[in-house]
């Protein structure tokens, strides 16, 4: 453990504030901050935005952190195949269906985008009308979660 502290300190690395908690490991009642970023002071003069965040374990006893440079800008949210969607009883004869509606004219590459963009449009209508906002409903739950482990972070 010597020779890891003596190259940190040769290189003049420095550890980083955690957001979102103050450990990244946890086994019934211990706690540690275990996990971490690792910077130079080139790194935080190059990024200076940055920032280290603990995000929500889902099946491990390690918290994932996330390390956030900052200023990048997120663009449109591509689109995502859902595999529950495989789960909804007639969904792939409702697919099949839409897929043979499509009336399409130009070359094959021209009649297979057209057709997978009108498909995901049905796709999104669909998922909305059936499932509801997935991504408004994982968010809230997300946000239990880590309201939940803030409580255990109080009592740990």
């Amino acid at each position: 453990m010597g020779e890891f502290s003596d190259f940190i300190s040769e290189l003049g690395l420095m550890a980083i504030p955690l957001l979102g908690g103050g450990y990244t490991w946890s086994s019934n009642h211990a706690w540690s901050r275990i996990d971490r970023f690792l910077i130079s002071p080139s790194w935080e003069i190059q990024y200076p935005d940055f920032c280290q965040k603990r995000l929500t374990r889902l099946c491990s006893d390690h918290f994932p952190i996330l390390l956030d440079c900052g200023g990048i800008p997120e663009g449109k949210r591509p689109f995502k195949f859902e595999n529950m969607w495989l789960k909804s009883e007639g969904f792939v004869e409702l697919v099949r269906r839409w897929w043979n509606s499509y009336q399409m004219q130009g070359t094959p590459s021209k009649v297979l985008a057209g057709k997978l963009k009108a498909l995901k449009r049905e796709l999104k209508t669909w998922n909305e009308q059936v499932f509801g906002n997935v991504e408004a409903k994982k968010k809230s739950l997300f946000q239990e979660l880590q309201s939940l482990e803030g409580v255990e972070d109080e009592e740990g």
